[in-house]
């Protein structure tokens, strides 16, 4: 498990901190005394519905600057595996660290595409229907699979879409989702 955290919080630090020298003096910037007064809270809820996924997730970050958000994301996810006796249900939370960037189109910035990228841990917690009693001889097994509870995987998410304001920062969103958990399309609310 040690080794799982030490890589994700490597990978984070690379995804970072592995941006061109005119973005990094921009963040620089924002990071200054004079750019914090500029900062203002964000947060998003989303699901995700994909093949043989499904979840959802919990943004809570800061804006630091009108193009780019740092934060922190919550999720609980649910990946189907096909098993000899019907299906497995694997229940898991993810915990990661985010960042989005946003590319306005128009000067009032009512629609933006946007990408988000989380890396992170996704913990275990539940296996539904991965044990069957032998008809045979009557005792309880567990289906063949990779999974099992407790288990601590990589995560990793990558979100881009398409973004609409309502009203000064309340707006929705849509696009594809590709993840380690789940491949498919994300809706959302953020605010």
């Amino acid at each position: 498990m040690k080794k799982n955290v030490f890589k994700t919080i490597a990978c984070a630090a690379i995804m970072l901190f592995s941006l061109t020298s005119v973005q990094a003096q921009s963040i620089k910037k924002s990071f200054l005394a004079e750019g914090r007064k500029n900062w203002k809270s964000e947060v998003t809820v989303r699901g995700n519905l994909g093949i043989y996924a499904s979840g959802f997730a919990v943004t809570g970050g800061v804006r630091i600057d009108e193009k780019r958000t740092l934060g922190l994301m919550a999720g609980k996810n649910v990946n189907v595996y096909t098993v000899t006796h019907g299906y497995t249900d694997v229940n898991s939370f993810s915990a990661a660290l985010y960042g989005r960037r946003y590319f306005h189109l128009g000067e009032r910035k009512i629609v933006s595409f946007y990408s988000d990228l989380a890396l992170g841990t996704a913990f275990v917690t539940d296996l539904e229907g991965a044990y069957w009693v032998d008809p045979v001889d009557g005792v309880t097994k567990k289906e063949d699979i990779s999974v099992d509870k407790g288990d601590v995987q990589f995560y990793l998410s990558w979100q881009p879409g398409i973004r609409v304001r309502c009203y000064k920062n309340l707006h929705i969103f849509l696009g594809p989702t590709l993840s380690s958990h789940c491949l498919g399309v994300h809706l959302g609310i953020g605010f």
